[in-house]
């Protein structure tokens, strides 16, 4: 989504599906979210991708840290496809939130196997 700049429609029902099921989107609302999720898109054009993950690391738990980067890459497969853009955009977010690689990985592949098409 923010590596491209744009949210599409896919991501946008991914983010809506997050914040309609996940507890960390409750207190929010799912208007609010997308809002902001339309703010980071915003402030990663204007700062760049280091200093929107710098401040996203400074103010989650390292738990909620592997809850976003869970979240980014589940929005960045919604449409099926992961442009080079997004899997350094990703990258750069896992570096930046201060994930071990390992457990990035692991996360990753947990993600890419949640989001398979039937018969994929």
């Amino acid at each position: 989504a923010a590596a491209d700049g744009e949210i599409s429609t896919p991501e946008t029902t991914q983010i809506t599906n997050m914040c309609t099921f996940s507890p960390v989107f409750h207190a929010v609302g799912p208007d609010r979210t997308m809002d902001l999720a339309g703010d980071v898109v915003k402030e990663l054009k204007a700062k760049g991708a280091t200093e929107v993950f710098a401040r996203s690391a400074a103010a989650l738990s390292p738990k909620l840290r592997e809850t976003a980067i869970c979240f980014a890459i589940r929005t960045a497969l919604a449409d099926g496809v992961l442009e080079e853009t997004e899997k350094k955009m990703l990258n750069t977010m896992g570096e930046s939130l201060g994930l071990a690689e390992e457990t990035f990985f692991k996360i990753f592949d947990v993600m890419v196997m949640m989001q398979r098409a039937p018969g994929g």
